[in-house]
């Protein structure tokens, strides 16, 4: 009969990989040595636990953490890694969260101004250019707010 032993860290230290750092079955399996279908099981949740999915969508809600992720993912496809996180949902899951925010982007101030500027430049010449130096100022704010 085989020996049963505790994989309570390992499955811990997947959960993590899968939740935190945005990686894929496949790539926690080939990370830890522990099969797909492990993983799969441990990732629909044990005892009542809610799943890793679940969990990573909360996780992935916080704007830093999109944001962490994402320059990590970056950072290793530039030194050649293979992909590890599912880019295309963590990019949909940021235009849900900037659709439901209440914040303008600096991106759509500044298409705003501009229109507002070619307007105003027919307006009023003079009023137009005293504005100019208001705008930049405001999409410079604007862009720290955004970091």
């Amino acid at each position: 009969m085989a020996k049963r032993v505790n994989n309570e860290p390992m499955r811990a230290y997947a959960e993590k990989l899968f939740v935190e750092e945005g990686m894929t079955a496949k790539a926690i399996a080939a990370a830890t040595d522990v099969t797909e279908q492990t993983i799969g099981r441990w990732r629909k949740g044990i005892q009542g636990d809610i799943s890793w999915d679940e969990k990573r969508q909360r996780h992935l809600s916080a704007p830093n953490n999109i944001k962490n992720v994402l320059m990590t993912e970056l950072s290793d496809l530039a030194e050649g890694k293979e992909s590890r996180i599912d880019v295309k949902a963590i990019s949909a899951v940021t235009k849900a969260i900037e659709l439901l925010s209440d914040k303008v982007s600096a991106q759509i101030v500044m298409a705003v101004f501009k229109e507002f500027d070619s307007w105003m430049a027919i307006q009023d010449p003079e009023a137009a250019i005293s504005f100019l130096e208001w705008h930049k100022i405001f999409l410079l704010y604007k862009a720290q707010q955004e970091q």
